[in-house]
């Protein structure tokens, strides 16, 4: 397979240096992906200003954007490739149920989906080494022809790897599960702008739906969460007047 793969923590990250080290062994591999750390950056895409796109290795590229820029420019003329497969990942960090909103992981997989094409974000439950990548990217190889026969044009896939796991982990069809954030904002007040602050987000995970199911319980077990993410909804709900009873909307 063709396969296009970028990420939102950086070209030099050793989540996508694992990945494409694995499956160059069988697969035709490119990399695009940003040239520094865009965690957190959504489906932003650059609109008003030049993307930079630097050549470091044969098929492997930098891009000054975001991980939706990545896809969107690899996934054009530049490369001139139609690519089977394109994989975001992996993550430092896992991308659970609300998480997926805010991942630049999750938000270059999602952009691969709108363009047709099958799409896997994949992350790690670990935010401090040594991380596992080879044996993720070893179990991904094994099983990559099957999780692509279980993609739709209407979705991309959400992968979850606990911290411990072996080549033979079970895989968990979840949903995605309620995240709660409690944002704390750091701020710094200018030493010679007396009407300047300088603030930071320090966002605190406080709770997570665990219930049966769920792809954080699934994980926190010590399995390998599997989620499909619709691109819009399955139904598209009735639109009319509110109903007068309170509560009850879009009926």
């Amino acid at each position: 397979m063709k396969i296009l793969i970028t990420n939102d923590d950086g070209i030099q990250s050793p989540g996508i240096q694992s990945l494409r080290k694995v499956l160059s062994s069988k697969h035709d591999v490119w990399l695009m992906a940003p040239d520094g750390d865009r965690s957190g950056f959504s489906q932003s895409i650059t609109l008003r200003d030049p993307v930079k796109i630097v050549k470091l290795d044969n098929q492997i590229y930098s891009c000054s954007g975001t991980p939706v820029d990545c896809v969107v420019y690899g996934y054009s003329n530049f490369l001139d490739k139609d690519f089977d497969l394109i994989l975001s990942g992996i993550n430092i960090g896992p991308n659970l149920g609300t998480d997926i909103l805010y991942s630049g992981t999750a938000a270059a997989a999602r952009q691969g989906a709108l363009k047709g094409v099958p799409s896997i974000a994949l992350s790690l439950n670990q935010f401090k080494g040594p991380f596992h990548f080879d044996l993720i990217s070893e179990y991904l190889m094994d099983r990559l022809e099957n999780l692509v026969s279980l993609w739709d044009d209407s979705c991309f896939l959400n992968m979850n790897f606990p911290e411990t796991m072996d080549m033979n982990t079970e895989m968990k069809w979840c949903w995605p599960a309620v995240r709660t954030y409690r944002d704390e904002i750091v701020q710094f007040q200018a030493p010679r702008e007396p009407d300047t602050a300088y603030c930071m987000l320090k966002g605190n995970l406080i709770a997570s739906d665990e219930s049966d199911g769920s792809d954080v319980l699934a994980v926190h077990s010590g399995h390998v969460s599997i989620s499909a993410i619709r691109l819009a909804p399955a139904v598209v709900p009735h639109i009319g007047t509110i109903p007068e009873k309170e509560g009850i909307c879009c009926g």
